[in-house]
């Protein structure tokens, strides 16, 4: 009777959420509404106090709404790569989870676009034999190129 070989413990070798830079038109977009709040108080409106108040707590909202976002989304997300599987988690209240063992993936896609791509940030698929399409994908990830590179020298 043969004993069976003791497997290694599984160990997270990468974990990461989406990058930053995802949302930099957001924080743009939040930069320019902080200005404009700023500058209510600099220029002089010809209209009523109270509607000017109304503006500036409706910047201030929008602000806060829009940075909120920004936080639960990238809260959000979490991509992990083992020495075993390449798995996603996704959700604040409600949690997914869609993983592959590092032995079934059959295809590793990788996607670079624009200026983002430059930055080495991108799109990463994982598919296995057993689906049409990719099981996991990391969306806008940095260091793309390396994850795929690391998943490959596990794969060998």
């Amino acid at each position: 009777m043969s004993t069976p070989e003791a497997k290694p413990p599984e160990k997270p070798l990468w974990s990461e959420s989406v990058s930053q830079w995802h949302y930099g038109s957001k924080c743009i977009f939040i930069i320019l509404l902080i200005a404009a709040l700023a500058g209510t108080f600099f220029v002089n409106l010809r209209i009523e106090q109270l509607i000017v108040w109304g503006i500036r707590g409706a910047l201030a909202l929008v602000s806060c709404c829009t940075l909120l976002w920004i936080y639960l989304d990238r809260r959000s997300r979490k991509y992990t790569v083992t020495n075993r599987r390449v798995s996603v988690e996704f959700g604040i209240v409600s949690k997914e989870s869609n993983e592959v063992r590092i032995q079934d993936i059959r295809s590793i896609n990788l996607t670079t676009k624009g200026l983002l791509g430059l930055l080495g940030i991108g799109r990463v698929e994982f598919a296995s034999a057993a689906a049409d399409d990719a099981e996991v994908v990391f969306w806008n990830v940095p260091g793309a190129a390396k994850i795929r590179d690391m998943v490959r020298s596990l794969q060998a």
